[in-house]
């Protein structure tokens, strides 16, 4: 299981950084729920996580993330990174600000047995996010 929850892990990764959204929801569950801690939604299911994604990366065209650190205990992963970006179109609703944000950040998943996320909590650093976009 480490395995698969490690090579899942690994794809998103590169999935993100490829701005692949389809790349990004092969890794989740049909029904996988998705809680971004910046926004407060939760996000159900592969098509509303995919809009998710597909929103971040039209705010930020240039966005990547660089992993710190992942631990693997059976079917939990919890994986530590830092997001960059530039701050170039609307996302969740807020229009572009021309800000470059580097914001650190962890995501805690949950894996089924064929290594497919079915939970995932992400959560940023809000201050310093709002902050480097010039909103708080």
């Amino acid at each position: 299981m480490r395995d698969r929850v490690r090579e899942t892990s690994d794809n998103l990764c590169a999935a993100w950084n490829a701005h692949d959204a389809d790349g990004v929801v092969a890794a989740y569950a049909e029904d996988a729920e998705f809680f971004d801690v910046v926004s407060g939604i939760m996000t159900k299911g592969r098509d509303a996580i995919r809009g998710h994604f597909v929103d971040c990366f039209a705010g930020f065209g240039d966005f990547s993330v660089a992993r710190q650190g992942l631990v693997i205990d059976g079917t939990t992963g919890a994986d530590r990174w830092v997001m960059r970006g530039t701050h170039n179109g609307e996302h969740q609703g807020v229009p572009a600000t021309g800000n470059a944000i580097e914001v650190a950040g962890a995501t805690f998943s949950e894996y089924d047995e064929h290594g497919l996320v079915i939970c995932a909590t992400n959560y940023v650093n809000v201050p310093a996010f709002l902050r480097q976009l010039g909103l708080g």
